[in-house]
């Protein structure tokens, strides 16, 4: 007759199988297939939040910074563009005009300053209408390298740093109760260009006093759309979008 285990074993057992480590999970793995419809689907959102920017819904420069960030940064988490091996063959479209170290105004390489009547200015997008002729950039000199802002502080921004901060701070993908890049809260919400020459910028406010009436959108969020602009462009001429 077999003789029964003790209880007191049995139990050393059984917590001995609990404790083991469960096999490692890769997870299932998405098709090919479905990461390319993924594709179509944040670049028609790219599209959809670009048209309504130029519409006037200037807030949708934040969400811009969403698809872009999807589309092409590559992190913890691989972009789109990395995970169907397309971005390392891409060059990537830039408009902007080059930075003067020697400035002593701030400078939007991806904005123009219009006259849109009444004696008002606007920041609008460069698009393709800007004074320099379309570049193509490798990535990292697109992204990280060639500058979006500069101010005659040493403040200065690339393309990644606006995504950033817009997705992850400033309501893209969150709100944070703080903004912590310096150079993007002087290129959102403290502009040099007022104070250097503020003569120029004198109007007169609702109430009908003279007042200091800032350029709107702030500069931050025609660039986002340009920035956009620039990577559809990069996507429709490589026939990938």
């Amino acid at each position: 007759m077999r003789e029964r285990e003790p209880l007191i074993g049995y139990l050393l057992r059984l917590c001995k199988g609990m404790s083991r480590k469960p096999k490692s999970n890769p997870g299932w793995v998405r098709p090919r297939k479905e990461i390319e419809q993924a594709l179509e689907d944040q670049v028609s959102f790219m599209r959809t939040s670009a048209a309504a920017y130029d519409a006037g819904q200037h807030a949708e420069a934040v969400r811009l910074a969403v698809p872009v960030f999807i589309l092409v940064h590559d992190g913890s988490q691989k972009s789109l563009l990395t995970q169907l091996g397309l971005r390392s063959g891409l060059r990537f479209s830039s408009f902007a005009t080059p930075t003067r170290p020697d400035n002593l105004l701030p400078e939007e390489p991806l904005a123009l300053m219009r006259m849109v009547g009444g004696g008002k200015s606007s920041w609008e997008p460069v698009l393709d209408q800007g004074p320099m002729a379309e570049r193509k950039l490798q990535f990292h000199d697109w992204w990280e390298k060639e500058p979006i802002f500069q101010s005659p502080r040493g403040a200065s921004m690339n393309r990644r740093r606006l995504v950033f901060s817009l997705r992850n701070q400033d309501g893209g993908g969150h709100v944070d109760p703080q903004l912590t890049d310096e150079a993007y809260v002087e290129f959102s919400r403290r502009p040099v260009w007022f104070e250097n020459i503020a003569d120029m910028t004198v109007m007169t406010d609702q109430a009908g006093k003279p007042g200091w009436s800032p350029l709107e959108p702030f500069p931050h969020l025609p660039t986002m759309r340009q920035i956009a602009f620039e990577l559809d462009r990069t996507l429709t001429g490589a026939g990938i979008a």
